[in-house]
């Protein structure tokens, strides 16, 4: 069926594996279904054990296709937590001549792109600037003689920059999931961004203008995207996210990591849960309790995104969404308003009720866990991420069509001084 999409969200504890189908404007859920790992084969998002994910993988797909036929291809998000974000500037000698053309702007973006790459590898130390790829860039200024301005197109002064903000994922992150997929005889049809299938679900373009912060709370890392002036502006991760939760449920009621796992989920859906400890002691737990007996946990995960939002935007937002399982944490969102000084009703968790171009049914999973699958699924589709191989001097690069690609993308990929060559 041409109009079928078949998605997967490979995460740090579980895969969910969803089929969409597109009816005009809107989507139709038909199916999911999510696994948990048999082991811990993936640690803050990242793949450890290809095999191990691949046997998971291949179970969500099989259970999928026993009702729905054959799913070969399939859409999928590069993590999060594993995107690098920089910014740099490139600036050009004008003499009082004016750029008359885009082509000169391109090349001076494309310069401050390559100075990007250059800060990230003296931050990464010893990194090999062809172990990343760029996955894309955004304008954050264009200036003359240091006054901000709209566009530099016959513009007069001394000097003309540009400042942007680039971002760059490692390539061992893209060759882990396309192996993994491989084992399972899945083919990438097309990638996202997990911080962007968020995004691309919950905040339409039209709102981006709004400085607002996504917050995807999972089971080992919580991701963050910025939204201001019209584009995403930032990305980040904190490496803590839902499991110190059920650690810190753990050591407060003696349970082992499943069981506190389990007991976490049925306070979230039943209101309580009744648990027996390791010395054989019935209890009821609440989420008043959880609030009370395990405020430490939940002040430091608050306090982790609340510092890694200030460090990422410079100053609170206008509002804070959040998503993901970890988001149901009792008082997280509390805890998060006040530390960011934002009222209470700017901070708040979305479920899939929130994806308006998703169609309405009694068949929905409910709750913040589904936001992003779906969105992996939209915005890979809408906004696909395909990679391109392409040959430079002799050596083969890969690059992500994040945007239309050029010459000059390929030539920063293979680390060609862009300064050095410029066309008539």
């Amino acid at each position: 069926m041409k109009d079928r999409i078949f998605a997967l969200d490979i995460g740090t504890r579980s895969v969910t594996g969803i089929i969409l189908e597109k009816r005009d404007q809107t989507y139709h859920m038909l199916d999911y279904y999510m696994m948990e790992h048999k082991e811990r084969s993936m640690r803050d998002g990242q793949i450890h054990n290809v095999v191990a994910v691949s046997e998971t993988i291949i179970e969500v797909k099989n259970k999928l296709e026993s009702s729905h036929g054959s799913l070969s291809k399939v859409c999928v998000a590069a993590a999060g937590r594993a995107l690098m974000t920089t910014q740099a500037t490139a600036s050009k000698s004008l003499q009082d001549t004016p750029i008359t053309s885009e082509e000169t702007i391109k090349h001076l973006e494309l310069s401050a792109v390559q100075m990007a790459q250059l800060n990230l590898q003296k931050l990464q130390q010893d990194a090999d600037l062809s172990s990343y790829y760029c996955v894309g860039y955004s304008v954050l200024h264009y200036r003359i003689d240091q006054q901000q301005i709209g566009s530099l197109i016959d513009q007069r002064g001394t000097e003309a920059s540009v400042e942007i903000i680039a971002t760059f994922l490692p390539k061992v992150v893209v060759e882990s999931l396309l192996a993994a997929l491989g084992r399972a005889n899945l083919e990438m049809e097309a990638l996202t961004l997990e911080p962007i299938a968020a995004i691309h679900v919950l905040i339409p373009e039209s709102m981006r203008r709004l400085n607002v912060v996504l917050v995807d709370i999972g089971a080992g890392t919580s991701d963050i995207a910025i939204t201001d002036k019209g584009t995403v502006v930032a990305y980040g991760m904190v490496p803590i996210a839902g499991d110190e939760i059920t650690e810190a449920i753990s050591d407060q009621y003696l349970l082992d990591f499943p069981s506190a796992e389990k007991a976490k989920r049925m306070i979230v859906d039943n209101g309580e849960a009744i648990v027996e400890d390791i010395l054989g002691f019935e209890a009821t737990i609440t989420p008043n309790m959880i609030e009370n007996d395990i405020t430490d946990a939940i002040d430091n995960l608050a306090t982790q995104i609340s510092n890694e939002i200030i460090n990422l935007n410079s100053h609170s937002p206008k509002a804070v969404m959040l998503v993901g399982g970890g988001s149901l944490t009792s008082g997280i969102t509390n805890s998060i308003a006040s530390k960011l000084n934002l009222p209470i009703n700017r901070v708040a968790v979305r479920g899939i009720d929130a994806i308006n171009q998703l169609e309405k049914t009694n068949k929905l999973p409910t709750g913040p866990d589904f936001v992003t699958p779906i969105g992996i699924g939209i915005a890979a589709k809408q906004n696909p991420v395909h990679y391109v191989s392409v040959t430079v001097n002799g050596n083969t690069i890969r690059l992500f069509e994040m945007k239309e690609l050029t010459v000059g993308d390929c030539l920063i990929q293979s680390s060609i001084d862009i300064q050095k060559w410029y066309g008539k």
